[in-house]
């Protein structure tokens, strides 16, 4: 058990390092100089991306490396969980939640980041693949509805938790945990969406707002 113990601290010190590098801020801070933790919403990820830069390039480019980060720290957690006769179904789990809290509190942004759902998203493959494409008709219904992408992003990560009981109960668990981590970040631009001023299906640069 203390051998367990010990493999699963090390898959999580791995998978917070990997998740914690700052892909948005590092690639938009290389290729245009500035600074995306002060254009549009402040978040360090790929929608803010694309209003900080106009860029699909650069967009799509933290899309895979946000997406890329929570695939490594998957691998990281099996192939250690692995090695060491550990549950190989709790090692990559551990190491998925884990990215999502280095991307969400990096310790190289004075634990500020992004919101975690490309990062996530390697987990809720891994775990529970038949939730994916529901998340996605859950978000583009949502926004088509409201035409609030923020809003279209939390309903859809709401609907995992309850789903994963039902469909894959045994891993329910660490969806839980990742949609909780993902609300967490959302939840502050909750009031601007119930006041009314949240903006709607923006992409250009603004001044940053909470959340």
């Amino acid at each position: 058990m203390a051998a367990d113990v010990g493999i699963y601290v090390a898959i999580a010190a791995i998978a917070y390092a990997l998740g914690a590098f700052p892909t948005a801020y590092v690639v938009v801070r290389h290729f245009t100089g500035a600074n995306v933790m002060e254009r549009g919403t402040g978040n360090v990820g790929t929608v803010n991306t694309h209003r900080a830069t106009g860029s699909k390039a650069l967009t799509l480019l933290v899309l895979a490396g946000d997406m890329g980060k929570g695939a490594a720290a998957l691998g990281a957690g099996y192939g250690l969980a692995q090695a060491g006769g550990s549950d190989v179904e709790i090692g990559p789990a551990t190491g998925g939640i884990f990215a999502v809290v280095g991307h969400n509190y990096s310790v190289f942004l004075r634990l500020k980041g992004g919101k975690g759902l490309a990062t996530s998203a390697p987990l809720l493959l891994w775990l529970a693949p038949l939730l994916a494409p529901i998340w996605i008709g859950a978000f583009f219904l949502v926004v088509g509805v409201t035409r609030l992408m923020v809003l279209g992003q939390i309903v859809a990560t709401l609907l995992m938790p309850p789903l994963a009981h039902v469909l894959y109960p045994e891993g329910a668990w660490a969806i839980d945990v990742a949609a909780a981590l993902v609300f967490v970040r959302h939840a502050p631009r909750l009031r601007h969406v119930l006041r009314g001023t949240e903006p709607k299906l923006y992409y250009k640069a603004r001044t940053p707002e909470d959340g």
